[in-house]
């Protein structure tokens, strides 16, 4: 950044002179963009702002230069400061100059000895030279930065920690609606955050760059100028503007770009949403002040309690990112149609969470039925909807999360025989799911299902076995299911106990039967857990 007036005071080129601030102390910190020397009075019509004013008194000496004006041509200017070197035809400044410097807060000094002018201006233009040279280097490494992470499709996340290493800053994506979807440049979420959206909306800085609102916020828009969606936004006073604003107006361009490449009808907010989702299910923010400044800060408001949502998106084949995304899009858009401020995202492939706030533990139920009523239809089909007992606190999200996630884990891919699940209707499933990673699970399942598993008629004795648990081994109800004559059940069933080599009439063995087959079952719709 260019000297100060106090920098260039400081140089031994000025302190050789003597010098003594008479007026604008308080302005000592204004830049200086070049030192200008003068003997006119009617100098400010050559000057472009930022001068600092070098005179070795004609015009303060001269009387017929109304010394008042002069100095408000010069604060009109733009001009950082006036030096004057006093001597044996200006012994002292004039009375009229200094009262006016001081009234407009203009730093004017007195030089007390004779100084070479020249040795100030090389001291000083040479600095300045250095400052510009250093600040095209800095703009050609912010442009290499943000062209790197623009072709090689960075996220949000990468491009705002580049601007906030950058800058030297925090800094704040937001949409349009104030909530701040994306930040970068401190763990203190909390303090950042505080209050955002009342806070942002009294920086009102237009369409272009600029420094607004009553805490001085820098502030650039995001997107092409008839499409605007956001704004990235340094909360706090910038020591150098121009700097900052290069980077900030460098990487907005970076983000209008990236997000036509992944899709213009894509919504940050969503993304960020997502985020936070994932954040609070792996533990990453457990700080109750940060999380709630967090949430606060993307619009989701406060409630007595918060529903919890998972739902296992059914896709045949592996997750797909456009039906996990689209899922999202459906779910935010029935939070908004019903009015509530909610968060959305996709928390694992194939895995979308939805929190929104209730009035109380006893209105969740009620609350989720609602929402799940207003989205039949709208899912894939095979989509089953799992729920948490709702947290109290903020800080219950990420066990809650945790909850949900493992209960839609459980019962994905399932036949959806319930609107939504629980924890307490998974039952046996919820257990075995637990135990999935244990190799006794395996060994046990293996060992009561090996004669099945080894037979060549497997399918249809596992369908035929599966088909004789679910009837509870009542014969004529399973008769009815398979369409068959009870003696053409009770054939099958001979043979099935023949290669199992086991009694099915026998309870324990039935219970036996059914832990393993459930577990199997698992298995095989979740081969990679």
């Amino acid at each position: 950044m260019y000297p100060t007036v106090a920098d260039v005071l400081a140089t031994p080129a000025v302190q050789a002179g003597d010098p003594r601030v008479r007026a604008g102390e308080e302005h000592l910190d204004r830049p200086v963009r070049w030192v200008h020397v003068s003997e006119i009075s009617q100098v400010a019509g050559t000057l472009s702002g930022g001068e600092l004013l070098l005179s070795t008194g004609i015009v303060a000496g001269d009387p017929d230069v109304d010394l008042s004006a002069y100095v408000t041509r010069l604060h009109e200017a733009g001009v950082s400061g006036l030096v004057v070197e006093l001597g044996a035809e200006l012994p002292a400044l004039p009375h009229d100059l200094v009262r006016a410097a001081r009234t407009l807060g203009l730093p004017l000094v007195e030089l007390r000895r004779t100084v070479r002018f020249v040795e100030i201006t090389e001291a000083v233009h040479a600095r300045i030279l250095d400052v510009g040279h250093e600040r095209l280097r800095f703009t050609q490494r912010v442009n290499d930065v943000f062209t790197t992470l623009t072709v090689e499709g960075a996220r949000v996340e990468e491009v705002m920690d580049q601007v906030s290493a950058l800058g030297g800053h925090p800094v704040v994506l937001e949409d349009l609606s104030h909530h701040a979807v994306a930040f970068s440049g401190t763990t203190r979420a909390g303090e950042l955050l505080r209050d955002w959206e009342s806070r942002s909306r009294l920086a009102v800085a237009g369409g272009e760059t600029a420094v607004a609102g009553p805490e001085r916020w820098l502030c650039t828009p995001v997107g092409p100028r008839r499409g605007r969606w956001g704004r990235l936004v340094v909360p706090m006073t910038v020591a150098d503007v121009e700097r900052s604003s290069a980077v900030l107006e460098r990487a907005a361009a970076a983000l209008a770009i990236l997000r036509v490449v992944n899709g213009e009808g894509r919504d940050v907010a969503l993304d960020a949403h997502g985020g936070i989702l994932r954040d609070l299910l792996t533990g990453q923010i457990t700080d109750e002040q940060s999380v709630g400044a967090r949430l606060r800060a993307l619009g989701l408001r406060a409630g007595r309690a918060y529903a919890v949502i998972v739902f296992a998106v059914g896709v045949p084949g592996p997750p797909s990112a456009a039906a996990d995304q689209s899922t999202v899009d459906v779910v935010a858009a029935t939070a908004r149609g019903q009015g509530r401020s909610a968060l959305t995202g996709v928390v694992a492939p194939g895995r979308i969470a939805v929190v929104f706030p209730c009035s109380g533990e006893d209105d969740e139920p009620a609350a989720v039925r609602s929402f799940l009523a207003a989205l039949d239809g709208r899912l894939p089909t095979g989509t089953v909807a799992a729920a948490a007992v709702p947290p109290t606190r903020i800080t219950g999200l990420s066990a809650a999360l945790e909850e949900a996630v493992h209960v839609a884990e459980a019962v994905a891919g399932e036949p959806g025989e319930r609107i939504v699940y629980r924890s307490r209707d998974l039952g046996a499933r919820g257990l075995l799911w637990s135990l999935r990673s244990d190799v006794r699970l395996h060994q046990f399942t293996e060992s009561q299902l090996q004669p099945l598993l080894g037979h060549r008629g497997r399918e249809g004795l596992l369908d035929l076995l599966r088909a004789f648990l679910e009837a509870h081994g009542n014969v004529a109800v399973l008769a009815r299911e398979l369409h068959l004559s009870r003696p053409a059940v009770y054939a099958r069933l001979g043979r099935l106990t023949d290669v199992l080599g086991r009694d099915l009439a026998d309870a324990q063995t039935r219970l036996s039967l059914h832990l393993a087959l459930l577990a199997y079952d698992q298995a095989a719709r979740h081969p990679r857990s």
